[in-house]
């Protein structure tokens, strides 16, 4: 994080009196602002996609990018303004379905998001869909579609985790720890992943290893909240 850091502050001096970037391409601009946005920095990673766009007005990159940007804050609006531009610059019907089923999701229109996400074939869109149809209660459907993905991308984390997260729904907890763990196994684990693991291991019935998950992120009062938060709702599920 204190490299990524030291970018973003050396980002403040890119720009000229004249606004021009100073031996910068688009490019490099949009390679910090996905390392930005990777890092949960959203109004950064904004920053530097509408910086690679003052560069190159018509870059579909940039153009994809604000629209994810967008999405990750629900600036809904502006993301499909930007996904229309990209469109007119040739973006994949996949790519721009995928994008259109998250605005669609968020806005708590299920059926369009479907619709959307039935257009492409890709893991982002079956992976998607699957979440649809958890919400639903369509598991059995919803993991047929978690599995397409990760024998489609073997690396693909969040297939990994919704499969967990699914399993849970039906009470495979000790499937569910085997998606989990596969997720937690990956580069891109994060606190979130591993909170969900330590849960699952939890209702498994092995709390020493729930125990030992939280205790990678947790500490102090911190971690006694979540192990008597997890002791609570394995209670309920006894009674």
């Amino acid at each position: 994080m204190r490299n990524l850091a030291i970018i973003f502050l050396a980002g403040g001096l890119l720009v000229g009196c004249g606004g021009e970037q100073k031996g910068f391409s688009s490019e490099s601009m949009i390679r910090i602002a996905r390392k930005a946005r990777l890092a949960g920095n959203t109004e950064v990673a904004v920053s530097f996609y509408k910086k690679a766009l003052d560069i190159s007005p018509q870059n579909m990159n940039a153009l994809i990018g604000l629209a994810e940007a967008y999405i990750d804050i629900k600036l809904l609006d502006a993301a499909l303004e930007y996904i229309k531009k990209a469109e007119r610059e040739g973006c994949s019907v996949a790519k721009s379905s995928y994008l259109r089923g998250k605005i669609h999701l968020l806005s708590g229109d299920g059926i369009k998001a479907e619709k959307e996400f039935l257009k492409g074939n890709t893991a982002d869109s079956l992976n998607a869909l699957g979440a649809v149809y958890d919400e639903r209660g369509e598991h059995q459907k919803a993991q047929s579609l978690y599995k397409q993905v990760i024998i489609k991308n073997p690396s693909y984390i969040d297939a990994y985790n919704n499969m967990g997260l699914s399993l849970m729904l039906c009470g495979k907890y000790k499937e569910a720890v085997f998606y989990l763990e596969n997720a937690c196994s990956l580069p891109e684990s994060n606190v979130m992943y591993r909170t969900n693991l330590a849960l699952a291991y939890g209702l498994y019935g092995d709390v020493q290893k729930a125990k030992a998950v939280y205790a990678q992120d947790f500490e102090g009062k911190e971690l006694e909240k979540k192990i008597s938060y997890l002791e609570d709702i394995i209670s309920v599920k006894h009674q």
